[in-house]
């Protein structure tokens, strides 16, 4: 038994003294490099320069300036004769009813450009014409900073007597008003006078392709007519405007004897020449 208990000691000794075995290393987890992981996310995830607008890149600098309205009047005239607005009694006077045209060449002098969205609109007084507004320009014209255009409404005289007024004005796309206009119109059918009668009435004719063709021509003595009016035998022909001096008549085969009657006309009255044409057959 004490034998057995030496061995034992023996052994216990030896296996202290024997070496111990070397342990496992314990494994690490190597980290992916950055650069992989920059390229990972580029991969899956838009950068922010692509999903900015263009807008918002510009916002500050990109910002227009907001633009300047004025207008400058070069030319007022009222039946192609100049408006004077500065002396408005000195306008000539017109009759009840009588239709006439108010025109304007504006010009942009302001930063703006115009469109039809700007208007020439009665503001108050006697309206005298049949719309409250009147585009400026058609629809997809423009007036540049610097150009002009021209304005023209049709108006027609109250037909009461006296003084009447109307009050328009330039207007930009949101109704600011830009420039001023005081319409100032004396209706009054007194002041006229019928027009002077034409003188030296004449007539030339001619045969052309089976018609008689015959020219009236006369001198224009008159500085108030409206127009004249044509007749041939008591039958109007045609109506034309102030300052004509001739007109040519035709008529098919054209044999006869014919009265023509030149007539200056104006609101208050008529002046006429008459003349005699004798036309051969026209074959």
């Amino acid at each position: 038994m004490e034998k057995f208990q030496y061995i034992g000691l023996i052994l216990l000794i030896l296996s202290a003294c024997s070496s111990q075995p070397t342990p496992l290393p314990i494994p690490t987890l190597t980290p992916t490099p950055p650069a992989q992981v920059m390229t990972s996310t580029a991969t899956f995830m838009p950068s922010a320069t692509a999903e900015t607008p263009a807008a918002q890149a510009t916002s500050i600098a990109g910002t227009p300036t907001a633009c300047a309205d004025s207008a400058q009047n070069i030319n007022w005239t009222r039946d192609d004769v100049p408006y004077n607005f500065m002396n408005l009694g000195e306008n000539r006077p017109v009759p009840p009813n009588e239709h006439f045209s108010m025109s304007w060449t504006l010009q942009n002098t302001g930063t703006c450009t115009w469109d039809s969205s700007y208007v020439i609109a009665f503001a108050s007084g006697y309206r005298m014409a049949k719309s409250v507004s009147y585009p400026i320009v058609a629809e997809g014209d423009t007036v540049a900073s610097g150009q002009s255009t021209i304005v023209n409404i049709s108006m027609i005289a109250p037909q009461d007597t006296g003084s009447h007024q109307a009050l328009w004005q330039l207007q930009s796309r949101d109704g600011t008003p830009i420039l001023k206009f005081n319409i100032f119109v004396k209706v009054d059918k007194g002041s006229y006078s019928p027009p002077s009668r034409p003188s030296q009435l004449a007539y030339k004719s001619s045969c052309e392709s089976g018609f008689a063709k015959i020219r009236l021509s006369w001198v224009d003595t008159s500085n108030n007519e409206d127009g004249y009016r044509i007749y041939r035998t008591s039958k109007m022909l045609v109506e034309l405007p102030a300052n004509t001096d001739s007109v040519l008549d035709a008529i098919p085969d054209g044999e006869g004897k014919y009265t023509y009657t030149v007539v200056a006309f104006n609101a208050a009255g008529e002046g006429s020449s008459n003349i005699f044409a004798d036309i051969t057959t026209c074959k």
